[in-house]
């Protein structure tokens, strides 16, 4: 049998010559290498993470790559190292010294396990009642105030600030609010 056939890069099910590598990409380059790998029939996987940001005074939902600058790719060397050293975007694959260094299946299982649509991995909530959390913007920019309560799906929350020396219940976007160090 040809060993170029036994050694399909886009088959998950022969992982004796092929293994997951991290390539590192040029700033902005995550969407465009993966585009360019699958053409090459190179499995991919560039997980994204679900942001706001304040733009002009409002908060925007914004879609960005798990790992900015880096995505992983299912390789068998000898096959592939060199057209994917050579892709356009590619910065290069993330290695020990002069051999590139694989990961492990578990890791892109266990991110794979928390994606919910899309590639988008979901975080967990980290805040639980009483802990104490920093508003990163609006009005209270810089206030830190204790989180009550998950108040909708939609992503509100509310915040206890102490101001003048009186407990206020405050309504705010999760997206507002980190948790204090």
């Amino acid at each position: 049998m040809n060993s170029i056939n036994s050694s399909n890069s886009t088959n998950p099910s022969n992982p004796t010559s092929t293994l997951w590598y991290v390539i590192q990409t040029k700033p902005g380059n995550e969407r465009r290498v993966e585009t360019n790998l699958v053409n090459q029939e190179i499995e991919t996987f560039l997980p994204f993470v679900e942001t706001y940001q304040s733009q002009r005074g409002k908060i925007v939902q914004a879609i960005k790559p798990f790992f900015p600058n880096y995505l992983f790719g299912r390789l068998d060397l000898g096959l592939h190292y060199y057209k994917v050293k050579w892709t356009r975007g590619v910065s290069k694959i993330l290695s020990a010294g002069n051999e590139p260094l694989p990961i492990s299946e578990r890791v892109i299982q266990s991110i794979r396990e928390r994606i919910v649509k899309d590639n988008v991995v979901r975080l967990e909530d980290e805040l639980k009642e009483g802990d104490l959390v920093q508003i990163t913007s609006g009005p209270f920019k810089d206030l830190t105030g204790i989180f009550q309560k998950k108040m909708s799906d939609s992503g509100r929350v509310r915040i206890l600030l102490s101001l003048i020396g009186v407990d206020v219940a405050v309504r705010l976007s999760q997206w507002q609010i980190k948790k204090a160090a």
